[in-house]
């Protein structure tokens, strides 16, 4: 990685080495290098300094894609804190989170900031921002610190309401180089990263661009769009949640379709069924990474790499249910009530505004887990999602893993409903495959067969798809509301 530890370093250390190299390839196949981006990241830096106060907030709501790419780096070389909006929240949840923050700026999409109504929001396809693009201002005449702040970013709320955490340059190039060593980031490929820029895995494009490797942001992610885009672009590596795992073999089984160029795929954001897994292995050669990590974290503080996951579908059946070892810049250890703590630079020191992230250096992740025999992280369940049904803790991971290897099943989701007499029910909320129809009471028998009785479901629930958050994740607060009134009638 570069000479400083500042973000844009970065993508200037990639200029000076690799000028002509692709650093951003857009969706309509505009090229831009890592020379161009280098001057565009320079000018946007020059025109926020000329517009703001350093330590002002610079807020984007938009679609992946090379703006947003230039903001990542523009506003903290600024010495500006860039606030990462979610564009698919309503424009009253943007403008509440608008609010928290008081930004100096708005930048996006003219479809996303129009609703907001508000006379300093600047769209990416106006004039301000092309004049932005063309400034020869001075991003400031000293550099940023590296504790300054650098991104603020809100939790996805799949637990709770969303908190605005605040990182550094310090911690996030910290997170950049732990995953370029612990997934072994190989330099002038092309990425693709479908996880919208408003969350921390966003943070991929960092890693590859520190790797000096070329990245395809795409505003979306389709299984078929995606397999075009890899094989167009010859794509050798991606991060994909479960989910959109799953939507992507069932297209390549669809149509035949291969994506030879396809190298190493990342997946994270929610835990993998190892049918899933051994799924892809049987259809895509590839090398599999699994990583563990969060928004506080700043990208992925454990990694399970491409020999274990080939462990895994050779019989090893355990290794496929931890999320690999921690790299050599954090420490991991699990507190006496199982919850995981995590202790690194790449930890966010507060949330915004100025509540600190951790108990004496140590965050909490509110994740259950252990170490195993091997120093590998076990990640047994949220800690809000493990159900206390009479006295009896059960892991919902544990259902839906029991769960998802039945053939009916296509995904599940295990949650606590409430129960008069056991205090909280195990309810599975379950996707059937296609053309199939189960019954409860074969997929309860299913479940006794493998685990105790007292972790079998009580109540069975067919739907036709299950919530998600904008990163993939199942939306179990969403299910749990939904259920609760339910069963509380």
């Amino acid at each position: 990685m570069g000479h400083g530890a500042l973000l844009h370093h970065l993508v200037s250390d990639a200029a000076a080495a690799v000028p002509d190299r692709p650093a951003i390839i857009a969706e309509d196949g505009t090229v831009t290098t890592f020379a161009q981006f280098e001057r565009s990241i320079a000018a946007v830096a020059g025109w926020i300094a000329s517009q703001t106060a350093r330590g002002d907030r610079v807020a984007v709501i938009a679609d992946n894609g090379p703006e947003y790419a230039t903001l990542y780096y523009a506003a903290p070389r600024a010495a500006c804190v860039l606030v990462l909006i979610n564009q698919r929240l309503s424009a009253d949840e943007q403008a509440a989170q608008l609010a928290t923050v008081d930004p100096a700026l708005i930048l996006g999409d003219a479809r996303y900031l129009e609703p907001l109504n508000r006379p300093d929001a600047i769209a990416f396809d106006g004039e301000q921002w092309i004049a932005a693009t063309q400034s020869t201002q001075r991003p400031r005449p000293d550099e940023p610190d590296a504790d300054d702040p650098v991104w603020l970013l809100f939790t996805s709320g799949s637990t709770g309401a969303p908190k605005g955490v605040v990182h550094t340059h310090r911690s996030i190039t910290a997170a950049v180089r732990g995953s370029i060593a612990g997934r072994s980031v190989r330099p002038g490929g092309v990425y693709l990263l479908p996880f919208p820029m408003c969350h921390i895995a966003g943070y991929n494009m960092l890693v590859h661009h520190g790797a000096q490797s070329t990245v395809l942001p795409v505003a979306a992610f389709r299984p078929d769009a995606f397999a075009a885009a890899v094989n167009r672009c010859q794509v050798t590596s991606c991060s994909l949640a479960p989910t959109m795992l799953h939507s992507l073999l069932a297209h390549l089984d669809q149509t035949g379709i291969d994506l030879p160029s396809l190298r190493d795929i990342a997946y994270g954001s929610s835990a993998i069924s190892a049918d899933l897994l051994r799924r892809a292995l049987d259809r895509l050669d590839v090398g599999f990474h699994q990583g563990y990590g969060m928004t506080e974290t700043g990208g992925n503080v454990t990694f399970l790499g491409p020999e274990d996951h080939r462990a895994g579908a050779a019989g090893d059946a355990a290794v496929l249910t931890t999320a690999g070892r921690p790299h050599a810049g954090v420490q991991i250890r699990i507190a006496p009530n199982g919850e995981i703590l995590v202790r690194g630079d790449q930890v966010a020191v507060r949330y915004w505004p100025d509540t600190p992230t951790t108990d004496d250096g140590w965050l909490h992740t509110g994740d259950a887990g252990y170490l195993d025999d091997d120093g590998r992280l076990v990640v047994s369940d949220r800690l809000k999602d493990v159900i206390i049904t009479g006295g009896e803790n059960v892991s919902s991971r544990e259902v839906e893993d029991v769960l998802s290897s039945h053939p009916d099943v296509d995904q599940v989701a295990v949650v606590a409903v409430p129960d008069p007499y056991w205090g909280e029910a195990i309810c599975a909320v379950v996707v059937p495959t296609a053309d199939s129809r189960p019954d409860a009471d074969t997929l309860v028998t299913h479940v006794r067969k493998h685990i105790a009785a007292f972790k079998r479901p009580r109540h069975v629930v067919f739907v036709d798809a299950l919530p998600l958050t904008t990163n993939g994740k199942i939306a179990k607060q969403i299910l749990r509301e939904q259920l609760r009134a339910q069963f509380t009638d």
